[in-house]
């Protein structure tokens, strides 16, 4: 059990930075205590509102929900993956479920902690996120000059306001820098090679999850990614760019007022 756990020389992490805990358990408790000895500061956020206002003010590396507490639900996670500048997530839960697990995965969350796995096992497995969100949140702050360009493969022009650094997973639309989870970025690679044309929503899905054969499934765990995608586009004020759905058809990514190739007589929404 994780309150079991051995304590920890500190500073094995480097500079201190961010664990946002939501809610508050035994366990959770421990877990702060043992990231501190580690070397990372660990916040708490007591409500929903209060996790939001923290995620936007930045400076968190990681965020852990804590479901082994009541004031914490999974709907969370969908409204944190929301945010433009949301870092990873994480799921503590003290009576895992196949489905709480699933609905885990479809939301985004990049890992499901236990508290009754291996007490080592947990703490390595976060402190691996902290470093990698640190590592994230540090090449955020190095000056924008050094974000590199995507541009579409078919032509020799990049994409007038919008700039992809896929080993950093960060989208600038418009100067606005915004953090993608790797679904996200699988997903607007794909649009960016295709735009303007369409890409089918089966293609989309394959895409997001190659490992899923039952397309039914996989477009159904496709769709809440892609609206996240398209809120953090609507997030970005005056963007030029949108990714439009064509019913019955698939995605595209559109710079308003520009055609897209497809079908005269299929609508966009």
């Amino acid at each position: 059990m994780i309150n079991s756990m051995n304590h920890f020389e500190s500073g094995q992490a480097g500079q201190a930075g961010g664990l946002l805990i939501v809610g508050q358990s035994v366990f959770s408790d421990e877990i702060s205590q043992r990231v501190s000895a580690r070397g990372f500061m660990a916040e708490r956020a007591t409500s929903a509102r209060d996790a939001v206002a923290r995620v936007s003010q930045g400076d968190i590396y990681v965020v852990m929900l804590d479901l082994a507490s009541s004031q914490v639900t999974m709907e969370l996670a969908d409204t944190l993956q929301g945010l433009p500048g949301c870092p990873p997530i994480v799921v503590l839960d003290s009576v895992p479920t196949i489905d709480r697990v699933v609905d885990a995965l479809r939301i985004g969350v990049v890992d499901y902690l236990c508290v009754a796995d291996n007490e080592v096992e947990v703490i390595d497995r976060l402190t691996g996120h902290l470093m990698k969100g640190q590592a994230t949140h540090m090449r955020l702050a190095q000056p924008r000059r050094e974000l590199i360009v995507h541009k579409d493969m078919n032509s020799a022009v990049g994409l007038p306001g919008l700039e992809l650094n896929a080993a950093r997973r960060m989208l600038v639309i418009e100067d606005m820098p915004i953090l993608l989870s790797s679904i996200e970025l699988s997903l607007i690679e794909a649009l960016i090679q295709r735009t303007p044309n369409l890409v089918s929503y089966e293609r989309m899905a394959s895409i997001a999850f190659p490992t899923t054969r039952d397309v039914n499934h996989a477009l159904r765990l496709l769709r809440p990614h892609i609206a996240r995608l398209r809120r953090k586009f609507e997030s970005v004020h005056n963007t030029r760019w949108r990714i439009s759905n064509f019913r019955g058809q698939g995605y595209v990514l559109q710079r308003i007022g520009l055609p897209v190739s497809v079908a005269s007589d299929i609508v966009a929404s």
